[in-house]
């Protein structure tokens, strides 16, 4: 079997490493390993489809729809605000209470769910009991990570134990058989937090957005995200292109690097700044932006635009020569794009037109693949033109034959000033293309010498630069120019945030299919109504670039728009709104029947032994029958990711076991520690568990170790069940580090925690899961 644990090891490795660097997404690497499992032989094919079928997978889903439903209905709200204002505002009393009710309802609830819903209540807590939301957050989170060691329904690591059990022909765990243990954990560890832990939790003031704030007022602004200092209003004088053009359409934000906040009408209304608003003559655009670059635009133009159009005869000239191609079906060019073939640096030539049909196409020509036919329209040193002498169709023009192209009205000529910032900066820096829309065909320096540039081209003082865009193009690029800008201007933010607009701070839930995306890959503004002022990430504001800046989940999207779009978002399963009015209202009309669907999923089988699995089926049914959710809702609610995750790595478990990796591992454990005891050998895989976690998802650990547990238990000749349980604990244990687990990470922007905080209440309290564990379980479940 030696062959067969070297290559699931090396596939394990590879999987780990994956895992712990995130270099592609989870699931899929999931799925590779699935693969590899199957074409090494390591498991047969049956076995490694099983788990698309097990029934942890059915409880899984199943799951993640009972706590929408539960969440939908707002019994979990109600049972928070009962009890907390029972706890009054004693600050023991509020952490107490957090953490117990936030482990309660995670026995029976999806653990991230419950914790997304308490992140702004923990928040309004603070708020009016004015205290920092750094005191609470952390208990909070750690309270919610506790319910997984008691639930009710079960967890994806739980899930794998069990998984594992019944492959091992052995009795599987009840999910109340984790209860007591679990209970005992975490009445030790509330009293930790109270009588010791509190006192060294941090006094730091989140921004005040995320201390779910009724308004987000100047201060605010000025001093948590400095936003007053970046502030600048752009003047649209009358007469200017960009006038009826809508923001989009401007290309204020890419051209100038700018967001733009409001619109002030010549009547003085202000009007939110959306994708789709049209710009007026004497409108004031209120924007934000870095100060070196609004410094810059108040100085020195970047670029003279010349009265006096270039026209297509000017391409031609000595030693620059234009043709003709026609793509024939030999061409090695048909069905691929410009960008595809590099045209422009492999050959030095301008592609300026490309003729389909009837048709003459002169924008977006990287993306046009070309076809039989097609006639293309190239422009370029005499010496690079002639390379395709010998292509079928070539055929070189002279400046009369230009007039079908029509690039007389396309071309414009643009001069570098002295002091410009273009200066010694590349073609591909200048951001033309990126920026304006449009491309650079020609450079003429000194008057007479022309350069046909390519990216790397550095632009000097007085080059004239022949550019070709669309008209559209070319009258924004004009409007641009004539833009007023008036730096450092003093504004009331409060202004801005009366009536219908708001500004808000919004987190990325721990399951956004954001994150790893930037705002204009998705196209925030547009799709949302809604503009990021700030992100906040980690101690800190980003607040210019935010458009090419790839989010991460635990950041804090400071957000600005209409109630009414702000409210849309919250509805959003991607988002976290950080302010109660915000929140979708719950269906409290439904809440009785959702509570007694709940009662009966777990009584039925605490009493009269029905599947989890059919039990967890019928609850989610019964809750889209009767209205808490609907089957869109009951869709959406399901973590997908999490679902292929824990199927796809099934196999793992069985191919540890069959290989007889796990027995090789079990033994070296049992031989290095074995002689202290069945205790001490739990207590180190225990430990083990819990330091993986820092660098390995759960659901991976538990596929990896649970096995491993089993037979190290098999070893020593002791029941299972203990040690089953143990790394059931451990793996509920991320405690010691904010990447450990996605709601340790939801809490750390809004509580300003720091490395440190999680290692100085997360390892106490791990010990503490360790040592109960130890001291407890074989009480429970003896060794012998």
């Amino acid at each position: 079997m030696l062959p067969e644990i070297v290559i699931l090891a090396i596939i394990i490795v590879i999987a780990a490493l994956l895992f712990a660097t995130g270099l592609i997404p989870m699931d899929l690497t999931a799925l590779f390993v699935l693969v590899a499992l199957a074409l090494t032989g390591l498991v047969s094919p049956s076995q490694a489809l099983s788990g698309f079928s097990s029934p942890a997978i059915v409880i899984l889903w199943a799951m993640f729809i009972l706590s929408a439903g539960f969440n939908r209905t707002g019994i979990s709200n109600l049972i928070g605000a009962r009890l907390l204002k029972l706890a009054g505002k004693s600050e023991s009393r509020l952490m107490a209470f957090l953490m117990g009710i936030s482990a309660l309802l995670s026995a029976i609830m999806n653990n991230v769910g419950v914790a997304a819903m308490f992140l702004p209540i923990t928040l309004d807590i603070a708020r009016r009991t004015k205290r920092p939301a750094s005191r609470l957050l952390l208990p909070m989170a750690y309270g919610a990570l506790h319910g997984s060691m008691m639930p009710l329904i079960g967890t994806s690591a739980i899930l794998i134990v069990r998984e594992v059990m019944i492959e091992a022909n052995l009795k599987p765990l009840n999910f109340l058989d984790f209860a007591p243990g679990g209970l005992i954990i975490l009445i030790i560890s509330i009293a930790y937090m109270v009588l010791i832990g509190r006192r060294f939790l941090p006094f730091r003031q989140a921004p005040k957005a995320l201390s779910a704030a009724d308004t987000i007022n100047e201060g605010f602004a000025q001093n948590q995200y400095a936003l007053q200092e970046r502030l600048a209003m752009l003047i649209i004088q009358d007469g200017n292109p960009l006038a009826g053009k809508t923001l989009t359409e401007s290309r204020i934000g890419q051209a100038l690097g700018l967001t733009v906040l409001s619109i002030k009408r010549k009547d003085g209304e202000i009007i939110q700044a959306t994708a789709d608003a049209i710009i007026k003559d004497d409108d004031q655009l209120l924007v934000l932006g870095r100060l070196d670059r609004i410094n810059e635009l108040c100085q020195q133009p970047l670029f003279v635009i010349d009265d006096i159009r270039p026209i297509a005869e000017h391409l031609v000239s000595e030693g620059i020569a234009m043709a003709e191609l026609l793509i024939t079906p030999e061409s090695p060019f048909v069905k691929r794009t410009l960008n595809e073939i590099d045209f422009r640096n492999k050959y030095r030539v301008n592609v300026l037109g490309i003729q389909q049909s009837d048709i003459i196409r002169r924008t977006n020509l990287q993306h046009i693949a070309l076809m039989p036919g097609d006639q293309v329209l190239i422009e370029g040193p005499q010496a690079s033109i002639e390379e395709f002498c010998q292509h079928p169709g070539f055929c070189q023009l002279e400046s009369k034959d230009l007039s079908k192209y029509l690039l007389d009205e396309r071309l414009l000529s643009l001069h570098i000033p002295e002091n410009s910032s273009l200066i010694d900066k590349t073609l591909q820096e200048s951001r033309f293309g990126s920026a304006y829309g449009i491309s650079v065909l020609r450079v003429i320096r000194d008057g007479a010498q022309a350069y046909l540039p390519d990216h790397e081209f550095r632009l000097q003082a007085d080059d004239v630069l022949i550019v070709e865009g669309r008209p559209s193009d070319i009258d924004t690029f004009r409007g641009l120019q004539l833009v007023q800008v008036v730096p450092k201007v003093e504004v009331d933010l409060e202004e801005l945030t009366s009536g219908s607009l708001q500004m808000v701070e919004v987190m990325l839930s721990p399951t956004s299919k954001l994150a790893g995306k930037t705002l204009r890959d998705v196209h925030f503004r547009g799709k949302y109504n809604v503009t990021v002022l700030a992100i906040w990430r980690r101690d800190r504001a980003y607040r210019s670039g935010l458009g090419e800046l790839t989010l991460q989940h635990g950041d804090a999207l400071l957000c600005f728009g209409t109630v009414e779009n702000l409210k849309a978002m919250a509805r959003e399963s991607d988002f976290v709104v950080l302010k109660m009015d915000l929140q979708e209202p719950p269906l409290y009309n439904k809440a009785p029947q959702t509570a007694l669907i709940m009662a009966g999923v777990v009584l039925s089988v605490v009493f009269f032994n029905v599947p989890i699995a059919i039990s967890a089926i019928a609850g989610g049914a019964l809750m889209v029958l009767f209205g808490a959710l609907s089957m869109e809702n009951a869709y959406e609610s399901i973590d997908w990711s999490s679902i292929f995750l824990l199927a796809a790595m099934l196999p793992m478990g069985i191919a540890i076991q069959e290989t007889g990796a796990a027995l090789m591992v079990s033994r070296w454990l049992v031989s290095l520690i074995g002689g202290l005891g069945p205790s001490w050998v739990l207590a180190g895989l225990m430990a083990l568990v819990i330091l993986g976690k820092l660098v390995i998802p759960s659901t991976v650990l538990a596929v990896f170790m649970a096995p491993i547990a089993l037979s190290v238990a098999f070893e020593l000749g002791v029941s299972p069940y203990p040690f089953m349980v143990g790394i059931s604990y451990a793996l509920a244990a991320s405690f010691i580090s904010p990447l450990a687990h996605p709601i340790t990470l939801m809490v750390m922007t809004p509580g300003s925690y720091r490395f440190s905080d999680y290692v100085k209440h997360g390892l106490p309290i791990s010990l503490i899961v360790i040592l109960v564990s130890v001291l407890l379980l074989p009480l429970l479940f003896p060794y012998y």
